[in-house]
Order: C-alpha cells, then structure tokens, then sequence
C-alpha cells in the first residue's frame, strides 16, 4: 500500500494542527488520537517489547514487511503516550528502515513546535522521544 504522505508531511501536517492548540486542548487532541489505536494483543506486551523510561507500560512492536518497509503497532496504559504513538506509528508506518533512521531532524522539529518535548505533563517528560527511540531501535535490530 502507498503512502498518501512522507512521514516528514504527516508530522508537519499535525504539528500543524496541534501547534496553536492549548496546553488543554492538545491533551484532548493526543487523547482522541490514542483512541484511534487499534488493540494490541496482550500477548505482545511482554518486557522486549516495552519502552524503557516510562511511567506508565509503553509498548511498541515493529513488523518488517517482505517488501522492506516498517509496520508497528503499540499500546499504553497513558492516554498521552498512546497519542503519541498514533502519531508516530502513522508517520512511520510503511517507510523504510533508513527512512525512519534518517528523520531525526523533522522528528525533533516536530517535537519543538509542538511542545511535546516540554511535556505537558510533568511525569510524561521525554515520553515522545522515548517512543520515537524505541521504534528507531526496534526498526534496525532485524
């Protein structure tokens, strides 16, 4: 399946969307797109699979398709961090290893124009680039 966008114009695109939001409003924004996750079977929330660092169980699985390119799927028990692994996971799903490797720079500008690295919610500080991270590891350890 093609992609409609490249994972930089997703990202632009929301941060976009979330950029003049407030503080409120963006925690309602990432609640909304951590209900669009679809489940994640519990028998793939084991400890390999969990994202070190955060405060609440954080997973992320990551398929590599036959046609090299990347699919993941994740869950957590933080509505914020499900948020933000909507949002990774629909940037980064259907890319390439490399791809994923090679987009520090518009990760990170995403992250400063919406203020997620500030964390909106002190406990949550770096859960964003602890996701993103972990889906980078997992995507170049197979």
């Amino acid at each position: 399946m093609e992609r409609l966008m490249t994972p930089k114009d997703y990202l632009e695109t929301i941060a976009e969307d979330l950029a003049d939001l407030t503080r409120e409003e963006k925690l309602l924004t990432l609640r909304d797109y951590g209900e669009q996750l679809p489940p994640m079977d519990d028998t793939l929330k084991t400890e390999e699979n969990m994202v070190p660092g955060c405060a609440s169980a954080t997973y992320i699985v990551c398929h590599h398709n036959p046609d090299g390119t990347l699919h993941f799927i994740g869950d957590s028990q933080s509505f914020i961090s499900k948020g933000y692994i909507y949002v990774l996971t629909q940037a980064f799903n259907g890319c390439t290893p490399q791809e994923l490797a090679n987009s520090q720079d518009y990760v990170q500008a995403f992250a400063e124009k919406t203020g997620v690295r500030l964390s909106m919610i002190a406990s949550r500080a770096n859960v964003f680039e602890r996701i993103y991270h972990f889906m980078q590891m997992k995507a170049l350890a197979q």
